[in-house]
């Protein structure tokens, strides 16, 4: 299966930095998290705590996030779509 994500707009490069970050990087971006979709090393959806927890563990980390579609991009700083 091949999964065709948006636009990358960070990353995640360790727990910690997941910890430091995760409150308000998505406000830095101007984008909703629920707009993105978060992708460990092993291609692995992350989307709670648990998994990034499991991708530390697991030696997965960067994790990349991106916008959820290649359609939704950026204007203005603003996301489109749903």
């Amino acid at each position: 299966m091949n999964i065709q994500t948006g636009e990358k707009l960070f990353e995640f490069r360790s727990k910690q930095d997941w910890i430091n970050k995760a409150s308000r990087i998505w406000r830095f971006h101007q984008v909703r998290s629920e707009n993105t979709i978060c992708v460990d090393q092993q291609g692995r959806i992350c989307n709670i705590g648990a998994h990034f927890m499991t991708a530390e563990r697991d030696n997965a980390y960067p994790i990349e996030v991106f916008l959820l579609r290649q359609d939704m991009v950026l204007i203005n700083k603003e996301p489109i779509g749903p």
